[in-house]
């Protein structure tokens, strides 16, 4: 890292530091919780356990699952060696997996349980991943999660820059295929600024992580606010009936959302009497209705806001309230333009 680099892994140990006992990341209310010293030690763990079986700068390292704290553990421990990570969407047929990885050609991918018989019958489609390891705990077709990270967590330190790539994600298959957007550290970490300062994000909030890790818009969500030193609250798989409950016994605050997820929190919160009062921010794409019903329970306040992947995820941002049907201004450090084919 240079004198003004800045990476994800430098946010982690400046994180613990910072916020060290703090709460960083609570699973389903229930699993485990990690502090950010905690999350620090996991990811020089498994840095150390990838480096270990020749995971090195720029080398794509793939992962197919839903939410957890692994997930995010893998996160932090490629940004600390310089290595890519290619977060797979787990909705994607076998085939389009396969091509996917075919894309990037990862050297390690990390599998859910419930998706390992799937990578097992197109194994000889990706001969190329040196090493699969099962990405909880628990014991399953590989190695676990758990055994990669067993050891002394000391690595060799790796020059990253802020501009060195940090993940791959695939957008929509325009033409037939789809492209793997790259996305620098400094990409996704000026994301986190706006973010912070677009919602005010500080440590006391609490984020419900409801959106997908393979997907921008869930990524940066739990970025900015581990950036900020907030909690987020991990839901590996979307309930209604739990996510209104997390909402009001961890007095969640931040909620990141596409329809019909906050309506289905508001009958579900109806019908079980939970309350949602705490909920001063919901950013995403909703309907008028679905909106201004949030507003009128709770008090808080909902965010438009546009952007795309290749852009590392947002362009603009807004409260619904200032101009209903609008995608908001253009974000500090963003410039908006309407231009023709050649840029003019």
């Amino acid at each position: 890292m240079g004198v003004r680099d800045f990476t994800f892994y430098n946010l982690i140990r400046r994180n613990a530091i910072c916020f060290p006992n703090r709460c960083a990341w609570l699973e389903d209310a229930d699993r485990l919780s990690v502090t950010y010293v905690q999350y620090k030690e996991m990811v020089d763990r498994a840095a150390s356990g990838l480096q270990r079986l020749g995971v090195a700068k720029g080398d794509r390292v793939g992962v197919i699952g839903k939410n957890g704290l692994e997930y995010f553990v893998v996160y932090g421990a490629a940004a600390a060696l310089g290595a890519i990570v290619l977060p797979i969407n787990w909705r994607l047929s076998p085939e389009e997996i396969v091509v996917n990885l075919n894309d990037c050609t990862p050297k390690i991918v990390f599998v859910d349980k419930e998706y390992e018989s799937l990578i097992l019958e197109q194994r000889k489609k990706v001969s190329y991943v040196e090493e699969f390891f099962t990405l909880d705990q628990g014991n399953g077709e590989w190695s676990n999660f758990g055994q990669l990270i067993k050891n002394g967590a000391s690595y060799n330190f790796q020059e990253v820059a802020s501009d060195d790539g940090f993940v791959i994600i695939h957008t929509a298959a325009v033409g037939g295929r789809p492209k793997g957007a790259l996305l620098s550290h400094s990409n996704l970490l000026s994301t986190d600024i706006h973010l912070m300062y677009s919602l005010g994000i500080k440590p006391e909030d609490c984020h419900l992580n409801i959106l997908p890790l393979f997907h921008v818009g869930g990524l940066c969500a739990v970025m900015a606010t581990f950036h900020a030193g907030a909690l987020n609250v991990n839901m590996r798989k979307f309930d209604s009936v739990k996510a209104s409950e997390l909402i009001d016994q961890r007095q969640v605050s931040l909620l990141f959302e596409f329809s019909p997820i906050l309506s289905s929190i508001m009958v579900e919160a109806e019908r079980s009497e939970w309350n949602l009062n705490s909920l001063r921010a919901v950013v995403g794409l909703d309907n008028a209705e679905t909106i201004e019903k949030y507003q009128r329970l709770t008090n808080g306040s909902f965010f438009n806001l546009y952007g795309q992947t290749e852009v590392s995820a947002y362009v603009s941002i807004g409260r619904y309230d200032e101009k209903p049907g609008s995608a908001g201004k253009p974000l500090p450090l963003a410039e908006v333009g309407i231009v023709d084919g050649v840029d003019r």
